[in-house]
């Protein structure tokens, strides 16, 4: 009898592995471009076309929205046009598409930003679901979590890049900043040459993942329900704190060429903290990971916040910058914690990034009202501007406390029914 052909080999983390390091270049270049364009353009609207804090709390609010239809349509969408062509040209077609909305700023006037973040957050949002299954496909366990943890410093190292490459640009040259990240999408392009045509399945991984007495499938899928409900408070907490940065850094007196470099402040322990969780995995099946991660958050976000209102001049520079860092921090707790493990119980699907991304986009919807709330009360003379951050930071940080409390009543019941 005639043997069939062996299964195909799943993929290691080797850094000569072609499709691994496509999908790494895939990911840092258009980190640089979505990064910017969902949450550095408040600077860009702010510095070059002179948005109020209203406007740009009304633009995060229409980038969450668009947002969070995209990331829960990616695996429907990917299921439907299997049928008609592969994962890869549907990549193929959403970066081309996306380079495309970038160019439209330089063509008209600052009206079309609304238009460019309209249609450019949905196919984000369908994007990135796509791109965490090629991360996370073939991998399980200890393997899933190196890979997961390379892709996390990549991206999220990008985005401090494009931060500190922006800024001389934001206030004179906004149009031409938008079509210059087009065109990194356009060269990103060239990296799917390598991509396999569908991402490879969810399996186990070459190296057995070691027996842990915290760790195991029952605790896992608890942890994600923890993760579940810190990602989209530590996205409400982001889009809060996003659109307001450029006014609070011009109330602080830092200069706007060096406002989007001190805003990496929050980006560069968020990009050094994956780095140290990508070779330390002593958090996973660990409770006090979330706690602590929730803590810096919102404890960060906090201070923050308070800067401007707390202190002036350079005392208030550097409690913003202690605040951000303790933000970044904690953000990538989180997201660490919340892309493992759904990836881990949601077998590296499609889907499975997809919901971890449509609750991404939850968070950046509910955030922004926030802020549009307290901005309109300034506008219309119910708050005084003076009082503008502690208006926005209270039912901020109220709903953050609340999501913290409920993670740990996740796992404090899990505990009680071990015990028990």
């Amino acid at each position: 009898m005639r043997a069939g052909p062996p299964p195909p080999s799943l993929p290691t983390l080797s850094r000569t592995d072609p499709a691994y390091l496509a999908t790494l270049v895939l990911t840092a270049l258009n980190s640089i471009a979505t990064g910017v364009v969902t949450s550095g353009i408040f600077f860009l609207t702010r510095q070059g076309y002179g948005f109020s804090e209203l406007q740009n709390y009304l633009l995060a609010a229409v980038i969450g929205i668009t947002y969070v239809l995209g990331a829960a349509g990616a695996g429907p969408l990917v299921r439907w046009l299997r049928a008609h062509l592969c994962t890869r040209t549907l990549v193929l077609g959403l970066l081309v598409a996306m380079a495309g909305l970038c160019a439209l700023p330089a063509w008209a006037g600052p009206w079309v930003v609304w238009v460019l973040v309209a249609l450019y957050s949905p196919l984000a949002g369908t994007l990135w679901p796509i791109v965490e299954s090629y991360v996370s496909g073939g991998r399980a366990g200890e393997i899933l979590r190196k890979g997961i943890g390379t892709w996390n410093v990549v991206w999220s190292a990008s985005l401090v890049v494009a931060y500190l490459a922006i800024a001389p640009f934001c206030e004179a040259y906004p149009a031409a900043t938008l079509l210059v990240l087009g065109g990194v999408q356009l060269v990103s392009t060239t990296a799917l040459v390598w991509l396999p045509r569908e991402p490879l399945a969810h399996g186990p991984a070459h190296v057995p993942e070691p027996a842990a007495p915290s760790a195991g499938s029952g605790e896992d899928v608890h942890l994600l329900a923890a993760f579940r409900f810190l990602l989209p408070t530590s996205y409400m907490v982001l889009t809060v704190l996003g659109p307001f940065l450029p006014s609070a850094m011009e109330r602080l007196g830092i200069a706007r060429e060096l406002q989007t470099v001190v805003a990496t402040a929050w980006l560069l322990p968020r990009a050094l903290a994956f780095a140290g969780l990508a070779g330390w995995h002593e958090w996973h099946g660990r409770w006090w990971f979330p706690a602590v991660g929730g803590t810096l958050l919102v404890g960060g976000f906090a201070l923050a916040m308070g800067a401007s209102w707390l202190a002036t001049g350079p005392a208030g520079v550097v409690l913003l910058v202690l605040g951000l860092i303790g933000f970044g921090l904690g953000m990538a707790a989180i997201y660490k914690g919340a892309l493992y493990y759904v990836m881990e119980v949601g077998q590296s699907e499609v889907g499975a990034g997809g919901s971890h991304e449509t609750l991404i986009g939850l968070g950046y919807s509910v955030g922004p009202l926030l802020g549009l709330g307290a901005a309109a009360a300034v506008q219309r003379g119910w708050l005084a501007a003076e009082d503008l951050e502690l208006g926005v930071l209270v039912p901020t940080a109220v709903l953050g406390v609340a999501g913290l409390a409920y993670a740990w009543r996740i796992g404090h019941r899990r505990v009680r029914s071990r015990s028990g």
